[in-house]
């Protein structure tokens, strides 16, 4: 359990960091400003689940929203290698240079691929059965008519959210670095990790079989166990040079 002395720590390792925070939010609005460019490409993209379903404006500033949600997951998508990087270089500030060569030459790539991979993975597997079972259950009483915002935002947080689900190893080892877990913790939490797993595949994709949920939800148990070992292999490093 999390004690309130983690609480304060965590709070001042914010506060401590916060020009890293801004650094990152700053990189992600150059990043979403350039990819607004490609918005167009991007939106021909993430239609194609739609079947040919049209998608509507109701508002005159809707369509330049949409284009900006679209252009905020590109942005993510292209900083995800400096925003690894950032978040790596202040959460290792106080390991040894071995341990940090490991966080920048293999954690960083991982954590990068693990993040696109995860975006990749939520668009070809769990983005069409999603939609599809949203769309039928009000084809029987209801006709669709779409909003573009409002879809892109439904597709952003889905995708971000699958992304960022394939991160757990950048995030576990992240909250390692500053006392909130430790790989013991993490060893004796695996039911519980196993069950949040199957809770939040469910919740994120109520549409899935059996089959492919159990086939999703395997990935993430994967990451949480790759993440225990790494943040072992961290503590041992750290152990030795003291």
């Amino acid at each position: 359990m999390i004690k309130s002395e983690q609480i304060v720590h965590l709070a001042h390792f914010l506060e401590k960091f916060r020009k890293a925070i801004i650094t990152m939010f700053i990189i992600v609005i150059i990043a979403t400003s350039f990819m607004y460019f490609k918005s167009d490409y991007i939106i021909s993209i993430l239609t194609k689940p739609l079947g040919g379903i049209k998608l509507y404006f109701m508002t005159p500033v809707e369509g330049i929203m949409a284009k900006m949600k679209v252009a905020f997951l590109g942005g993510v998508v292209l900083s995800s290698p400096i925003l690894a990087y950032i978040v790596i270089s202040v959460c290792g500030s106080k390991i040894t240079k071995e341990a940090r060569r490991l966080l920048y030459f293999i954690i960083i790539p991982f954590a990068v691929l693990l993040f696109i991979g995860g975006i990749i993975f939520g668009y070809k597997l769990l983005l069409p059965s999603t939609i599809n079972f949203l769309l039928e259950c009000g084809n029987d009483f209801m006709k669709a008519n779409l909003s573009g915002s409002d879809y892109f935002s439904f597709v952003d947080t889905l995708l971000l959210t699958i992304g960022l689900l394939f991160q757990l190893p950048l995030i576990l080892i992240a909250l390692s670095s500053i006392n909130i877990v430790n790989s013991k913790m993490l060893m004796g939490k695996r039911k519980f990790a196993i069950m949040i797993s199957f809770i939040t595949v469910a919740f994120i994709c109520p549409s899935l079989d059996a089959f492919t949920f159990i086939l999703i939800t395997l990935p993430i148990i994967a990451l949480y166990e790759i993440s225990i070992w790494c943040i072992y292999v961290l503590e041992k490093n750290k152990k030795a040079s003291s």
